[in-house]
């Protein structure tokens, strides 16, 4: 039987590293904008609700975005949204729906 790591360490840190990253890796594999596939390696942790809005670090709330995507959602006015089977959702900046904006 293997050792458990603790994964959820609460709030007190907006980056995403060490097992909590392995397992958004694990997970995701790639970029998850549909149509993309950059690396894990070359990709962020993005909170689909926002840190600075309550958002939590569980892996339900992650997502891998590239550069590229991470910046049209942080910078291009993109939101994002996990449908119940897992999917993300694109919403362009002309769509008014959706959960507050801000830094992640």
């Amino acid at each position: 039987m293997q050792d458990s790591v603790v994964i959820d360490v609460g709030r007190a840190d907006r980056t995403i590293k060490g097992p909590k990253r392995r397992a958004l890796n694990a997970r995701d594999r790639h970029c998850q904008w549909p149509g993309c596939e950059r690396p894990a390696s070359w990709c962020d942790g993005h909170h689909i609700v926002y840190w600075m809005h309550g958002g939590g670090d569980e892996l339900e709330n992650l997502v891998l975005l590239c550069a590229r995507h991470h910046r049209m959602v942080h910078e291009g006015g993109w939101q994002l949204f996990k449908a119940e089977d897992g999917k993300i959702i694109t919403i362009p900046p002309t769509v008014t729906f959706g959960m507050p904006r801000g830094p992640d």
